[in-house]
């Protein structure tokens, strides 16, 4: 794809030579004012500059060369083709990160990550005071909506800027067992499905839209017929599935007269690897298999039109200026990019751009070396414990190391690069700050194995750190581990995996944060909180470690610690609404109802689409007597989430209040519908069934609760009453003795004892009778309530 060239470019030449001789350089963007004139040529009939539209559609994990318009012949994207053909391909687009946040946060700025700071998938935000291209367009009268694919595009790290409407509405109440960042997503035809009923409601307006999507990302999945049709080659089935989708937005477009008044521009965040250079997938290394990426532009204006090609090297951030330039708006200054305009006319050939990359995915959760890659002209060079330099003219799959052969070049690229990098450093250690910790809490954190201490960095130089290259099959092989967590029977190939990781790199973060999620998901939460524990030894900030230790301390029923640990969390990403709402459920469960509607009311203030706090909030006015504020809440969750987990039990508690029993009735089916094993929804069903004298269905409801839950002792206890009545005196007998081991001190465990008792009546031994109905008093007298006959109380939320 890249075209062969004699030589550098002449630009690009006399820089070097200046960096060569010591010239003062500075990492800023070049003037290039011929932009600003650049004749686009007319548009067509009827169609206004000051009214076109903007939809940018961004392609994660997306390798240019594996697609048709790019030369691929494996694989059939008709869309992108499509608009490739009609407008303009840049074959040659550097991006500047191998990972989706950091990657997305600069084609929206127009700055490289070091300017916006978003250097990793979470943990990382972008900051308010960063000017996106949605907030840009907006103050200039554009509707604004995004559909994202992935929940590392939350709107809570940041690139929700400007947006009126941004669905990021992801479902981590679905996630089971260890939460990883990458686990929660939504295929392509569902991010077209929210976004065509958006973009009807303002196509008679100027908008601006993005769409994003995920598929192309592994494991690689799509439906059919692309499953079966790409069977040997999933990464193309989900690159093809991703253009159907596609498609069916292009198709939107053309059938309301919008497509010649929407400027269209298609742009990978990153590439995939696919083994090259021995690496799997991305994020690991900086090499063009991850770096050069897709970028087309269709505009409706005559001399962008046409299939031109342009092979002169760009950046992922010229986007924002290219296609605010060809709006007809000015791009505002201090942006990294420039506007392309000039090249997809013809009227310039080059504009000699540098390009920046950079992985510190390697030193945030392995604690080797981070990459940073410069690119001028030609060439490449990679700065690494052993740095590497290519040409990338003549070698566009880098595999000839030019280091030793071009030293000179090589040298001066490197010095400029890691004189950036040293005023970097510097601004960064005054700006980020770790957060606060008071001593208290840090006494508790550690006494609990969240902290080894509170530096936010894994604590040595550069040149003290492993060389990637060397590490990659480690990496490999911990991406093969997560990979196959989600598989059934798994956790004993990950486990060994992982730990053949740790024994040949004790200080592999990720190695023991994967581990710990592998004992999560198989229920050994103990082990999971040692292993957590390990992994923020090495990285104290590691926020995902911090939530899943906190998750297995709550699973223990250690509930303080979870809450200290949630604590902790917060103060590294106090914008997670889940999580507060995580910390109200546990003040809930305390008791402690004022400090639980604290926290639910501010899981509400940072987010609205937190159902299950309004559910809980419900429960609350339900605990006070406020039975219409109770329903207005619960109601008002349903209508976020339809299937939120308890909001039809808890419906059905407020009709049993009110006598309505048909009412409670279709709601509990309604929970059991959504939820099947909703026990205590089965638990109060059989309740209301005896009522009405439906022998059976009781019993079916009784024996669905306690398949749901083969804890529930209060379950056992009342099926054996049952099985009693009916003279099945064997099984009653089991059910009791097993609802009593289960909670001894249950408030039903005074019946289970009667139980008992009636049964040796029958069968004669009546000095053992005697002292089971003796046992039924005493602890009747202790508990001091009697039998309440169904699941009443607060009504639980969420779990």
């Amino acid at each position: 794809m890249f075209r062969e060239k004699p030589g550098l470019r002449a630009g690009a030449l006399a820089f070097l030579l200046a960096v060569a001789a010591g010239a003062f350089w500075l990492w800023q963007p070049r003037s290039h004012s011929a932009a600003a004139g650049t004749d686009l040529g007319t548009l067509p009939r009827g169609v206004s500059r000051a009214r076109l539209n903007l939809l940018v559609i961004t392609l994660d994990t997306t390798r240019a060369d594996r697609l048709g318009a790019y030369g691929f012949r494996e694989i059939e994207t008709p869309a992108l083709d499509r608009l490739a053909d009609e407008g303009v391909l840049f074959e040659q687009a550097m991006a500047t990160a191998p990972l989706t946040l950091p990657s997305h946060s600069s084609i929206f700025t127009g700055q490289f990550p070091p300017e916006h700071g978003v250097r990793d998938n979470g943990g990382f935000f972008l900051s308010p005071k960063q000017l996106t291209l949605a907030s840009f367009l907006k103050a200039r009268g554009f509707r604004t909506g995004a559909v994202v694919g992935a929940y590392v595009l939350d709107g809570k790290w940041g690139l929700n800027s400007g947006f009126e409407t941004y669905v990021d509405d992801f479902d981590l109440s679905r996630i089971k067992g260890g939460f990883g960042v990458g686990d929660v997503k939504r295929p392509g035809n569902e991010v077209v499905d929210r976004a065509l009923p958006w973009l009807e409601t303002v196509k008679d307006k100027p908008f601006f839209a993005w769409l994003h999507f995920y598929d192309p990302h592994s494991p690689y999945e799509s439906p059919e017929p692309f499953r079966s049709r790409y069977a040997e080659r999933p990464y193309s089935g989900a690159i093809a599935f991703t253009d159907a989708q596609v498609a069916r937005v292009i198709a939107f477009l053309e059938a309301n007269h919008l497509l010649d008044r929407t400027i269209v521009a298609v742009m990978g965040d990153h590439g995939e690897s696919l083994n090259q250079h021995g690496e799997g997938t991305h994020g690991f290394f900086i090499y063009e298999s991850t770096q050069r990426v897709p970028f087309i532009i269709r505009a409706p204006f005559e001399l962008t039109r046409g299939g031109r090609r342009v092979a002169d090297p760009v950046r992922t951030v010229d986007l924002f200026p290219t296609v605010v330039d060809l709006l007809g708006i000015r791009p505002p200054a201090g942006l990294a990019g420039v506007s392309l305009a000039p090249l997809m006319t013809g009227a310039r050939r080059t504009l000699d751009l540098e390009g920046y990359a950079e992985a510190l995915y390697p030193l945030h959760h392995f604690g080797w070396s981070e990459l940073r890659a410069w690119r001028a002209g030609q060439y490449k060079v990679i700065d690494a414990p052993r740095p590497e330099l290519y040409d990338l003219d003549k070698d566009p799959h880098e595999t000839n190391d030019l280091y030793a052969a071009r030293r000179s070049v090589a040298d001066a690229m490197l010095g400029r690069l890691r004189e950036r990098e040293s005023g970097e450093a510097r601004a960064a250690a005054a700006a980020q700050a770790a957060p606060e910790v008071d001593p208290d809490a840090r006494a508790r954190l550690a006494a609990l194995g969240y902290v080894g201490s509170f530096v936010a960095t894994v604590g040595s130089t550069t040149a003290d750190r492993a060389d990637p290259k060397d590490k990659i099959a480690l990496f490999n092989m911990i991406t093969e581990a997560r990979e196959i967590a989600s598989e059934e029977n798994s956790f004993e190939r990950v486990a060994a995996m992982l730990n053949k990781v740790i024994a040949e790199d004790p200080k592999v973060i990720d190695a023991w944060f994967n581990l710990g999620n592998a004992y999560y998901k198989v229920g050994r939460f103990q082990e999971a909180i040692k292993y957590f524990a390990r992994a923020l030894e090495l990285k104290p900030d590691y926020d995902l470690a911090v939530i899943n230790m906190a998750n297995a301390y709550r699973k223990l029923g250690r509930d303080e610690a979870a809450l200290t640990g949630y604590e902790r969390y917060l103060s590294i990403d106090p914008k997670n609404a889940n999580v507060r709402y995580q910390v109200g459920e546990i003040y809930m469960d305390r008791g402690d109802i004022e400090k639980a509607e604290e926290n639910f009311k501010a899981a509400l203030d940072l987010d609205k689409r937190v159902a299950a706090a309004h559910n809980a909030l419900g429960a609350i006015a339900f605990t006070r007597g406020d039975i219409a504020a109770a329903e207005r809440q619960i109601r008002t969750a349903l209508e976020i989430k339809k299937d939120v987990r308890l909001a039809h039990y808890n419906l059905a508690l407020l009709a049993e209040e009110r006598g309505d029993r048909a009412t409670a009735e279709a709601e509990y089916k309604r929970e059991l519908e959504h939820h099947p094993d909703s026990y205590k929804a089965a638990f109060n069903l059989s309740r209301l069934y005896e009522e009405s004298g439906r022998r059976q269905l009781q019993v079916d409801a009784l024996k669905r609760a306690i398949g749901a839950n083969p804890g529930f002792a209060e379950g056992h206890v009342v099926l054996a009453r049952l099985y009693l009545q009916d003279g099945r005196l064997p099984e009653a007998l089991d059910l009791a003795r097993k609802g009593l081991s289960l909670d001894p001190r249950s408030p039903l465990a005074p019946l289970g004892h009667y139980v008992i008792a009636d049964i040796y009546n029958r069968m004669g031994r009546h000095r053992d009778a005697e002292r089971a109905a003796a046992l039924g008093r005493q602890l009747e007298a202790r508990l001091r309530q009697p039998w309440p006959g169904r699941a009443r109380g607060r009504p639980p939320v969420l779990h």
